[in-house]
């Protein structure tokens, strides 16, 4: 049941963006293709198997982004669907919890330890809310400096993530290491969840007008 909601949960983000970004098939195809690669390696055990692997498949998943990122152009993005994917990492941050108590990541992973990206998605909801009726909201300091805690706490919680998984350069977890993205469909938070939600923070902070109807 609770692979079926975050392969729910994974959808919406790749839903949402797909229709931020003005339906772009080319960029759909390009995750839906990635997220077959991923859940097939992982269900075959393969990241389980040889978890270093992981960490290559991290450094795809970068190129791969910042292929997407320059493929969208300059074309204006949708602003609400963009917070609402912020907003759903509130949701991601149930699953971690969930997944410590399950011993599948360590602590430091979720809102307890050194992970306060619950924040930032109440905060996509309170800008949410702010822009639906003030839209100028979007070239405030304040939504900018959001923008940018919100990619640095993404990027904090993947390296805390990778340095807890069982590989050589391991630093902390050792007690309850993160294996949980080792297996299906889990390993498409770093490899779709969170790359997403990065180039989401970029499109908003090009401070478009807004292009919603």
């Amino acid at each position: 049941m609770a692979e079926m909601l975050f392969l729910g949960l994974t959808f919406l983000f790749v839903l949402l963006f797909y229709f931020a970004i003005g339906r772009n098939n080319g960029v759909l195809l390009i995750n839906i293709v990635w997220s077959l690669i991923i859940g097939t390696v992982a269900v075959a055990g393969g990241f389980a198997s040889y978890p270093q692997s992981f960490v290559l498949v991290l450094v795809a998943t970068l190129v791969l982004y910042i292929f997407i990122f320059r493929k969208i152009g300059r074309q204006q993005p949708n602003v609400v669907l963009l917070l609402l994917i912020h907003v759903l990492r509130i949701a991601v941050e149930l699953f971690l919890y969930e997944w410590y108590l399950d011993k599948m990541i360590p602590k430091l992973m979720t809102f307890r330890g050194l992970n306060f990206d619950i924040v930032m998605g109440l905060g996509a909801l309170v800008f949410l809310i702010i822009y639906l009726l003030q839209k100028s909201i979007i070239n405030s300091w304040v939504f900018v400096l959001w923008n940018y805690i919100g990619m640095l706490s993404l990027l904090i919680v993947l390296m805390i993530g990778v340095l807890s998984s069982p590989v050589p350069i391991q630093q902390f977890g050792f007690e309850q290491p993160n294996v949980a993205v080792l297996g299906f469909p889990y390993g498409l938070l770093p490899t779709i969840i969170v790359p997403t939600a990065i180039v989401s923070h970029l499109l908003l902070l090009r401070r478009y007008p807004s292009t919603d109807a």
